[in-house]
């Protein structure tokens, strides 16, 4: 059972007793696994089920945790307080998983593991960053959502109508492929964390930014997210150089608030599955609206700039036939 569970997997560990073993990402040779003591395989294992083990380090994130001197009393605690470093020293598994952390030499006790990482977060600032993005993620996307409807009125004051979008704002590709590749991360995001959580698991524990070492499902994760920040800069390159700052502020503030919508609506119904048609739909009209309405076919022959169809060139009023 070990065998097969290490075959997916790849990390070096030092293992309780000082001793540094590295698994291999293809296998793990049984003759390896029977020169181990049953402490060291007991933590390979604990390793694989829980995603750390020995001398791995938390930061406390919690106010104050407490800490008893034994598994087994509850009469004497001490405390460790927010922003404490401490490492796990001891795992011990009776009614339930007691975990001996210590912050030095002379501070350490044991803790049930479900109140341990209540309280604490992996000492690796990729995990802060995940953890405090989870926490306050109804926050920030409500603050997105916001900003989107506050550019999309302060865009269209002084109009007697409202329209939706303006699809001819600007000739890029990157808005559209922005838009894209957010609900595409809101729907692979909440699959993992629906049918595969370990994967998720175990990228929290031990995160990399180098999604060429990851499994294929995370890989794809990272990539994605890599893919959002760059045409996001990339779009607001193009923005810059397109728009005034009022116009250029507007219009990324309704573009970052209809590309959280989306995220919203499809990572939710991709918890019972309709999200995928929804995504593939939503792909199919947006690069239709590009398509259709945003894409500029032709070059003025005066002018030289873009022009969707032939005519009277909009920028220079001169006629292309």
């Amino acid at each position: 059972m070990l065998v097969v569970a290490l075959s997916s997997c790849g990390w070096t560990e030092q293992l309780n007793g000082g001793q540094e073993m590295s698994v291999s990402v293809d296998y793990m040779e049984v003759d390896t696994l029977l020169e181990l003591t049953q402490k060291q395989a007991d933590s390979l294992e604990f390793r694989l089920l829980h995603h750390y083990t020995y001398n791995y380090n938390f930061v406390v994130k919690a106010d104050t945790l407490q800490l008893i001197p034994r598994e087994d009393e509850t009469n004497e605690v001490c405390c460790i307080r927010k922003g404490d470093r401490i490492a796990v020293a001891d795992i011990r598994e009776l009614d339930t998983i007691w975990i001996k952390v210590a912050r030095d030499q002379f501070t350490m006790g044991w803790i049930a593991e479900d109140e341990l990482l209540r309280g604490v977060v992996p000492d690796d600032p990729i995990s802060q960053v995940i953890d405090s993005l989870t926490v306050s993620r109804s926050i920030w996307m409500s603050i997105l959502i916001v900003l989107g409807v506050v550019g999309f009125f302060l865009k269209r004051r002084g109009l007697h109508h409202l329209q939706l979008f303006q699809f001819d704002e600007m000739d890029s590709f990157f808005p559209t492929l922005f838009l894209i590749l957010v609900a595409s991360l809101g729907c692979l995001y909440v699959s993992i964390q629906t049918d595969a959580p370990e994967f998720w698991q175990e990228y929290y524990f031990h995160p990399t930014l180098n999604p060429l070492i990851l499994p294929p499902l995370m890989t794809a994760l990272v990539t994605l997210m890599w893919a959002v920040i760059i045409v996001f800069i990339a779009m607001l390159i193009e923005v810059y150089h397109r728009f005034d700052f009022f116009q250029g502020l507007t219009y990324v503030l309704e573009l970052v608030g209809v590309a959280m919508v989306s995220y919203l609506i499809i990572s939710w119904t991709t918890t019972f599955y309709v999200g995928y048609g929804l995504l593939a739909i939503y792909i199919v009209v947006l690069l239709w609206i590009y398509f259709k309405y945003i894409r500029c076919s032709y070059v003025c022959g005066f002018c030289g700039r873009a022009i969707r169809k032939k005519g009277t060139c909009p920028h220079c009023g001169k006629e292309n036939t």
